[in-house]
């Protein structure tokens, strides 16, 4: 679908176009068979929406004082007019409405806060968000419900490991095979050790307090025992909670589960993805199904919260062999399990392939899993959601009453400030007034972030200077 916009949102618009499947293009006016065309008159915004025939058109109010404000509003009635277009055009309802952004609940939130709206009422009149999502929504913002620490003073610290055994076909992560990558593990935890130390400084003298600590990848457990220690031993003493994301179980070992212990970790993840042999074989991991089973038991004989993630969509999985996976788990019992819905996206060989998943297939995976997890005592209690994913759905955080992962939670709510170490690690600055966030990335691949990943440090220090 080509497409013409005279106003700013043309990412937004396409957004929109590609959750009903259309191909985006951007286009000049006399080319295009969409147009939204969108202007500013005072305080009041006029947009209008055209597409074979079909027109869709608000007019707005916006608060002259408040320009984040204004461009939000106008963001969401560019959508708004092209939503409804399209789903006239096609006679679909998509299941979150004109809704494309990554968190739905922090939404809600700022609807209801900022807007003075009643987030329930706006999400099903006005955005055409279907009831189950509503109710996921609700249910989430219940579970997250007392957990939402906003002290500025607190941050998390999150330290990336870019490395894993093999390459799942529908990863997109700048992470590399170790195998392959062996001459710069070395200098790589060399350089990711004095980034930590140099930001445990900063944190010390920026008066800032530890919440959680989070080491994930890439696959962490892909590194030796040796080099797992040496980060370890620059981490700074953290109270809360510490999470590693142990993620394959052909890499976990007695001595690498006693190194957490010893160091205070208490959660792991362990991440099937699936439970049938051939899938896994089919995406490229390195695991056997028993290995699940042996490296969970032994996991849990440390005492550990354990998550498992799984995923719906995968290539040759059908929708009883994902049911299997999901009342494998659910027999396991373990604390959290994450349902992840396939996102196809640039870099992963699925998208190379042109992979294409069954949408009906694929949403009633999501519902089985939900509906099943619900019966087994699992309350939903974060999302995310990604471009390109499957059916235009979510990735849903499921856990057991009074064990929500509280990194998950400040990451995906955005509510407290994340110090990152490592490559392609983001540092996130939230400041509570006004509700302003500022990233500093570091340098995506390994090479680059050992030649410069001093200079992140002046970046991080610049940006919690303001």
């Amino acid at each position: 679908m080509k497409i013409y916009t005279n106003g700013k949102f043309y990412t937004e618009i396409a957004d929109v176009v590609r959750a009903f499947g259309f191909d985006a293009t951007e286009s000049t006016f006399e080319q295009a068979n969409l147009l939204v065309m969108g202007k500013l008159d005072g305080q009041i915004y006029h947009t209008r929406c055209t597409v074979d025939g079909i027109e869709k058109e608000y007019e707005i109010n916006c608060p002259i004082d408040d320009e984040i404000m204004s461009v939000r509003l106008q963001k969401r009635y560019d959508k708004l007019a092209t939503y409804y277009c399209l789903k006239q055009l096609t006679g679909r309802q998509l299941p979150w409405g004109s809704l494309t952004g990554i968190r739905p609940t922090r939404l809600a939130e700022e609807i209801q806060r900022n807007e003075g709206l009643d987030y329930v009422k706006t999400f099903r009149d006005l955005l055409d968000v279907t009831d189950e999502k509503l109710t996921l929504v609700k249910d989430i913002l219940d579970a997250q419900s007392g957990l939402k620490n906003k002290d500025a003073s607190l941050v998390d610290l999150y330290v990336g490991i870019p490395f894993c055994i093999s390459k799942c076909t529908y990863c997109s992560f700048t992470s590399g095979i170790i195998s392959k990558l062996k001459h710069l593990v070395e200098p790589y935890v060399s350089s990711l050790c004095d980034e930590i130390k140099l930001t445990v400084n900063l944190i010390e003298k920026k008066g800032l307090r530890l919440k959680n600590l989070y080491i994930g990848g890439g696959t962490p457990t892909s590194l030796e025992v040796e080099d797992l220690r040496k980060i370890l031993s620059v981490l700074p003493r953290c109270d809360g909670e510490f999470t590693v994301e142990a993620g394959r179980p052909d890499t976990i070992t007695v001595e690498k589960l006693q190194l957490f212990k010893e160091f205070g970790v208490n959660r792991i993840s362990i991440n099937p993805q699936t439970f049938n042999q051939s899938v896994l074989d089919s995406v490229n991991r390195c695991h056997t199904t028993q290995d699940i089973y042996d490296k969970y038991n032994l996991a849990k004989s440390f005492g550990f919260c354990i998550n498992m993630d799984l995923i719906a969509g995968l290539p040759t999985e059908s929708f009883e062999m994902f049911c299997n996976s999901i009342n494998q788990v659910v027999a396991l019992d373990p604390e959290n399990v994450t349902v992840h819905t396939l996102a196809l996206k640039k870099g992963s060989l699925l998208k190379e392939q042109n992979f294409v998943a069954s949408d009906a297939t694929v949403a009633q995976m999501v519902n089985f899993a939900r509906q099943k997890l619900n019966e087994a005592g699992y309350l939903p209690y974060y999302m995310y959601r990604q471009k390109y994913m499957t059916e235009n759905l979510e990735n849903v955080g499921f856990c057991k009453s009074g064990t929500q992962c509280l990194y998950n939670i400040d990451n995906m709510e955005e509510t407290t400030s994340i110090l990152a170490c490592g490559a392609n690690a983001i540092t996130k600055r939230i400041f509570q007034n006004g509700g302003r966030i500022e990233r500093v990335a570091n340098q995506k691949d390994v090479i680059t972030y050992i030649e410069k990943y001093k200079s992140n440090l002046e970046k991080k220090k610049a940006l919690f200077d303001l």
